[in-house]
């Protein structure tokens, strides 16, 4: 945030933060990922107490806020969630299955201002509606806690798509999770193309072969996919090939007496067993833990202003703030497993506790240089609040047809 680089690929205008102002460029974008909640006016009040030079931010008031953040690029601050994560990968021995990083794909909408340039940019409400909807996607790391890739687009940009675009952010070692939304041949073509391995959730009616596999009582069978019809022309109007593919099914028989059938590019049945699938594919579950902790914890919908701008700047902002969390927390999880290594439960740190102590610390972090003892006790805070971990423990899911709370921008919450 403080280098020359930074600066230029943040500004919007060739002339912007090139001056000493009350809000430099670092204040500016540490105040975006002060974890923002409440009125404007008084979140930039409490972050100028923050600071050892606070005196000459008092003077700084919501508008003269609003007009330094126009002159900031969006994709500069989830520049920052990318560089963050490289260097999290570089640093860190991350958790591994079976030497695989597991990689949870999935999707979600996220509820926009009702303004003219917001649906300029993403589309109209859906009919029926006068709220307008964006689509989110999301590439997480399911052991780790960590979104390696983001997207945020119009409903008009399907799921399978934006899942399409993730495998840039991949590599060779990673094995990406699918729900049954996902299965399509050309998906499984350009898995196939990129050489990224997957494990994707079957629709029961996807295909004729699909129910004669469930039919026949199979375990395990590989089996060749053929593109016929539709599926052969979606891969030659995306450039892909449209050869068989030998793909392995997998039937896992669930507690309930469900019936999940799995598609996987690991073929081998002797390295990677069917009986181990039913312990992987229940892992895709953090990715759905995670959509809940951005939408109740952070509050994405929560925006701070009614343009295009501001929404990715606010949600960009807050996903670079969740995985900075995140890394915090896996390193205070390895304090944890140490800590309460006599015990007979296995512990977790509470990550909603870990991101409450995460307000105003990230600006401290970012800009007053507190030094190593103000990182080690905040690490240690998170290490002793942790909860048991109970396998196996499951409940009802209740769906509640309930309202869903929006938040209106004239009513931000008062401390």
């Amino acid at each position: 945030m403080h280098s020359d680089e930074f600066a230029a690929r943040a500004r919007l205008d060739p002339k912007a933060f090139t001056r000493e102002r009350a809000l430099p460029l670092p204040a500016l974008v540490s105040m975006l990922l002060n974890l923002r909640k409440g009125t404007l006016q008084d979140e930039l009040d409490q972050f100028a107490n923050l600071l050892s030079d606070g005196e000459r931010l008092q003077g700084v008031t919501a508008s003269a806020f609003c007009q330094a953040r126009r002159k900031l690029d969006p994709l500069a601050v989830l520049a920052l969630s990318e560089r963050a994560v490289s260097e999290f990968y570089t640093r860190f021995a991350a958790k591994r299955w079976h030497g695989w990083r597991l990689l949870g794909v999935d999707g979600s909408t996220l509820r926009l201002p009702a303004t003219a340039d917001v649906i300029g940019e993403f589309g109209p409400p859906p009919s029926g509606s006068t709220i307008p909807l964006a689509r989110l996607s999301r590439l997480y790391d399911v052991l780790n806690g960590i979104v390696v890739d983001a997207d945020l687009v119009g409903m008009s940009v399907g799921e399978r798509v934006l899942a399409g675009e993730h495998l840039a952010a991949t590599d060779a070692r990673d094995l990406l999770l699918y729900d049954r939304g996902y299965p399509a041949f050309w998906l499984f073509a350009l898995h196939e193309l990129e050489q990224r391995a997957f494990c994707m959730r079957m629709p029961l009616g996807f295909s004729k072969e699909v129910e004669t596999f469930v039919a026949s009582g199979a375990a395990s069978a590989v089996v060749t996919f053929t593109a016929r019809g539709e599926a052969r022309r979606h891969c030659e109007d995306d450039g892909l090939p449209s050869t068989p593919l030998r793909i392995r099914r997998r039937t896992v028989v669930l507690k309930s007496g469900e019936i999940e059938v799995l598609a996987t590019s690991l073929l081998d049945e002797a390295r990677w067993p069917t009986h181990s699938f039913k312990a992987l594919y229940p892992l895709r579950w953090g990715i759905e833990e995670n959509y809940k902790r951005e939408k109740c914890r952070l509050e994405i919908e929560n925006f701070s202003g009614l343009s295009a701008q501001v929404v990715r700047q606010d949600l960009y902002a807050k996903l670079v703030a969740l995985n900075l969390t995140a890394m915090l927390a896996w390193v205070a999880q390895a304090v944890a497993d140490r800590l309460y290594q006599a015990r007979r439960r296995t512990y977790r740190v509470n990550f909603a506790n870990a991101l409450s102590k995460m307000k105003h610390t990230l600006v401290r972090l970012l800009l007053a240089a507190p030094g190593t003892g103000f990182l080690t006790a905040l690490i240690m805070a998170m290490a002793t609040r942790v909860e048991a971990v109970r396998p196996d423990r499951t409940a009802p899911r209740k769906v509640k047809p309930a309202k869903i709370q929006g938040f209106h921008p004239n009513y931000k919450r008062c401390r």
